[in-house]
């Protein structure tokens, strides 16, 4: 396999256009948008590896000193427009796509980059040299699902806190903070809830939390005590249903099992609970039948709403009454109620503490679930709400607060700490690969042989050649010679990785050099999915924008 050029020139403009003209067409396109995705990717490499250059950016205002960054998302983000809007439209798909890739599973950005480099560049010269760009991107697309393959093949699963660890390091330079990150995802799992927040001190602190909370608060305020904001009973029978508490009467055997069982505390938690209903819970209060009551607004809406309803009432051992099943409220016995060592509400939300719920009932609540989530790729905000409801459904969780000596140190450190759960959380979901750029090039011997048409073949041979780029970028960030350790890798094994720091490949499990597979993964499709779409793109249409001569101009004044 011939190692790929990582230093290419971009491909020169040379087809007669009016520079005046807000379209370009055919080779024109395609080289603008090519210039403009190869100055941000040029940004972003050097970010690339253990050894990792940095980037300075000034500030908007010129008032404080540049920002010195080292993360591909963060220096996307900053990374605004470029003067020439042909080109700017190449560098804002490559942002685009990075952002995605970092959003979505916390890393890889720097990977996605130059990956998709590489294939623009490679496949622009093929392109030129009158290969089809339909056969092309057949051969690209073939072989990416073969790749995709290899990788999984060559995964393994993560056992143990040290290496989810290790997987954290790569986005934290602190070695401590890595192993909290890595101790809280070993304790509460790939779906457990980690909520990253702003300390108030610069030490980082990070805690265990247990129960549940929902957003949707109380329904009535006067059902809390006098001169209270929150509402909390002690050991509550609960109510679950997914229609409104209309009507006083509908309550009462609800009211008749808890009096009866001695245990006169009583939560609803329905869509609504109507006025008269709460003026008869009060009345009960005060005359000494209720000892307290709690009326709360189920969380979400529609299909959602229902499926949290039935996750309370496992997690509290009750039963969700539902209108479509033909459940009335009349009809409820003691059984139908959950139970739970607290419950607690505020305006804005809920808490389920200590809930009494059968823990095989809780396991096949959380089987169904991960069923729905399986069934649900393509949706990655349901997929995040899903993921909610198992970890809720586990009932522990925990927060890190991260502090900072600054403001912006803080915000770069709480942005790495949440990009190290999300790459952690995929590590812990799909396993790890080797890292180094090791697993992609012994991917890319699967491709060895693939049969196909001539221009089919020239796109598997492009992605081939395209594999070896993160490994040589990697390699020349450390100052070495990336194309000759390619080169010179020879037959080695199958988790090998390149360590940049010994000078040698090493066994990526034993040396702890991995990648999450679902960062690779994601990283992989991003680059092959959006140089396919590039490389086919025969016009770039300029729009006007009203708002650029100000901006050039206010930037004049700074």
């Amino acid at each position: 396999m011939t190692p790929i050029d990582t230093k290419q020139t971009p491909v020169s403009d040379d087809e007669a256009t009016d520079p005046e003209s807000p379209i370009r067409y055919g080779l024109a396109a395609r080289s603008a948008l090519l210039r403009g995705a190869d100055q941000l990717a040029g940004l972003i490499a050097p970010t690339l590896g253990p050894v990792a250059r940095t980037v300075a950016i000034a500030p908007i205002l010129g008032q404080e000193p540049p920002e010195i960054l080292d993360t591909a998302a963060t220096i996307a983000r900053r990374t605004i427009e470029l003067a020439d809007p042909f080109e700017n439209a190449g560098a804002m798909m490559l942002r685009d796509l990075v952002l995605r890739v970092a959003d979505e599973v916390g890393d890889g950005g720097a990977t996605t980059a130059v990956l998709t480099r590489a294939l623009l560049h490679d496949g622009a010269r093929l392109l030129a040299g009158g290969v089809e760009p339909v056969g092309l991107c057949a051969g690209l697309r073939d072989g990416l699902r073969t790749v995709l393959d290899a990788l999984e093949m060559s995964a393994w699963k993560l056992d143990h806190p040290d290496e989810i660890a290790r997987v954290a390091r790569h986005t934290l330079d602190d070695p401590a903070l890595a192993e909290i990150v890595g101790e809280i995802l070993d304790t509460v799992g790939p779906d457990g809830i980690v909520m990253v927040e702003n300390a108030h001190g610069a030490e980082t602190l990070h805690q265990y939390v247990d129960g549940v909370r929902w957003e949707g608060g109380y329904s009535s305020a006067h059902l809390l005590p006098p001169g209270e904001t929150t509402g909390r009973l002690v050991e509550p029978r609960i109510l679950l249903c997914d229609f409104n508490v209309e009507r006083p009467e509908q309550l009462l055997p609800a009211l008749e099992a808890c009096v009866a069982a001695d245990v006169p505390r009583l939560v609803i938690i329905a869509p609504d609970v109507h006025h008269a209903v709460v003026a008869m819970l009060l009345a009960n209060r005060e005359r000494g039948t209720l000892a307290g009551a709690l009326a709360i607004q189920a969380p979400s809406i529609g299909a959602q709403r229902i499926g949290i309803l039935d996750d309370l009432a496992a997690a509290t051992g009750g039963r969700c009454l539902h209108r479509e099943l033909g459940d009335r409220l009349e009809r409820v016995t003691l059984a139908d109620l959950g139970q739970a060592r607290q419950v607690w509400a505020t305006r804005q939300a809920f808490g389920v503490i200590g809930g009494r719920g059968d823990r095989a009932a809780i396991r096949k609540r959380v089987t169904d679930v991960r069923g729905e989530l399986t069934a649900h790729r393509d949706d990655p905000y349901l997929r995040s709400k899903l993921r909610e409801r198992i970890a809720k459904l586990t009932g522990t969780g925990a927060s890190i607060q991260v502090g900072g000596p600054t403001k912006r140190a803080q915000e770069l450190l709480k942005q790495r700490v949440e990009a190290a759960v999300t790459s952690c959380r995929a590590a812990l979901e799909s396993g790890v690969v080797a890292g180094g750029g090791g697993a992609l090039l012994t991917a890319a011997r699967a491709l060895d042989g693939q049969p196909g048409r001539d221009d089919y073949a020239a796109g598997l041979r492009l992605l081939a050649r395209a594999l070896a780029a993160p490994a040589e970028v990697i390699a020349r960030n450390a100052g070495l010679d990336g194309r000759a350790i390619v080169a010179g890798g020879g037959q080695r094994p199958e988790r090998a990785a390149y360590d940049v720091l010994s000078g040698a490949w090493v066994d990526a499990r034993a040396a702890g050099l991995v990648d999450p597979l679902g960062v690779t993964r994601t990283a992989l499709e991003a680059a092959v999915s959006t140089a396919a779409t590039a490389l086919t793109a025969e016009v770039v249409i300029r729009r006007k924008d009203p708002l650029r001569r100000i901006r050039r101009e206010w930037r004049g004044r700074l």
